[in-house]
């Protein structure tokens, strides 16, 4: 049992953790952070980097995939803490989906605030998580 237990907490020391230093939220007036986003759906996913940069009392945010494609572009309100969608990719683009983006967006900007790095809706089973990219701190 001692065994045990011990080469579990060398296990779990050796694992590398995820501080709040490391999801990171804009905070200063043209602080630009990147992650690697996915989007889990029922029926696929969703893959690319995500641009927050901080435009006064907004964050903007785009969401491009690895060809270069923009599939959406946002701005989060700090002080309303809601969503404006400015572009959203054409297969996306239905009032419905759009409703549920906005929505879930807000969310995922409140818990990328509090230092977290994912959010899920259970309702239509879509997962968000961004991870910060390596070596974005000297940016």
């Amino acid at each position: 049992m001692t065994v045990c237990l011990l080469s579990l907490s060398m296990l779990l020391a050796a694992l590398p953790l995820r501080t709040q230093s490391q999801i990171r939220f804009p905070s200063a007036e043209g602080e630009q952070v990147q992650y690697e986003a996915y989007i889990q759906l029922k029926k696929g996913y969703l893959s690319g980097i995500c641009v927050l940069q901080r435009e006064g009392e907004e964050v903007k945010g785009c969401l491009f995939n690895e060809f270069g494609i923009t599939a959406l572009d946002f701005s989060y309100s700090l002080e309303r803490r809601n969503v404006k969608l400015h572009h959203v990719v054409r297969m996306m683009d239905r009032w419905y989906i759009r409703r549920v983006l906005r929505k879930d967006l807000a969310k995922l900007m409140e818990v990328l605030r509090q230092g977290g790095d994912s959010y899920e809706n259970t309702r239509h089973h879509i997962t968000y998580r961004l991870t910060p990219i390596e070596g974005d701190e000297e940016r």
